[in-house]
């Protein structure tokens, strides 16, 4: 059974329904694990420490999309992060429950790393295992995502840039925000991962600047 009441800075969310759980699998053509499916019918996704995040419903394609799951670990999915530019990946099967580890530069899964082979119990340890903390690149730099030039689509931009990378903010503040240019958009944020998600934005890339973090803090 699924417990997250004994983790550490761990925010859930409310329970995915089954309809839920079977719109992202007919959208996504994925057979998603049944661990997995069990997590989502407690918290439809969760974080932890605001890094790690095990993606909901809500999110789950849209990351695949990111990652590029489909094109480079075929017959995988993407069902997490680490909030440092590693990506956790489960096999399209519905019995199983092994979860490996990733770099986002490297999506081949025959270069991966098993970090469980039991979701259940990972999940309910914080999803950390010793052989995880040996294997996933620590060393990842860190920065301040900024908004430097108002762009030219106005709120149609902001809201796709507020999407791809998972700001927590509202689109008013957005807009706010972008009349008083340098706007931190996110700050202490792994560097590999925030270059990963501005390239997928594909928009003109004098809006947005990766400067080191403490800058314009």
């Amino acid at each position: 059974m699924i417990n997250l009441s004994n983790i550490p800075d761990s925010i859930a969310k409310s329970a995915a329904s089954d309809i839920e759980i079977q719109a992202v699998e007919n959208r996504m053509n994925v057979t998603l694990p049944n661990v997995y499916k069990e997590l989502l019918r407690c918290t439809n996704g969760f974080s932890i420490g605001g890094g790690l995040i095990i993606y909901g419903t809500e999110h789950i394609a849209e990351r695949n999309e990111v990652w590029e799951v489909d094109e480079y670990a075929m017959g995988y999915v993407a069902i997490g992060d680490d909030g440092g530019g590693n990506v956790f990946l489960m096999a399209q099967h519905a019995k199983e429950k092994k979860v490996l580890v990733i770099g986002s530069g490297d999506m081949n899964p025959s270069h991966a790393t098993v970090i469980t082979d039991d979701f259940e119990k990972w999940v309910n340890s914080g999803c950390v295992s010793e052989i995880e903390q040996k294997t996933i690149n620590k060393s990842s730099d860190i920065c301040n995502v900024v908004l430097v030039k108002t762009p030219s689509e106005g709120l149609k931009d902001l809201i796709k840039i507020k999407n791809v990378l998972g700001l927590e903010i509202s689109a008013i503040d957005l807009l706010k925000g972008s009349k008083n240019l340098p706007y931190i958009l996110v700050e202490r944020f792994p560097y590999g991962k925030a270059k990963k998600l501005i390239e997928k934005l594909a928009i003109d890339s004098t809006i947005l600047s990766i400067e080191a973090a403490g800058k314009n803090s």
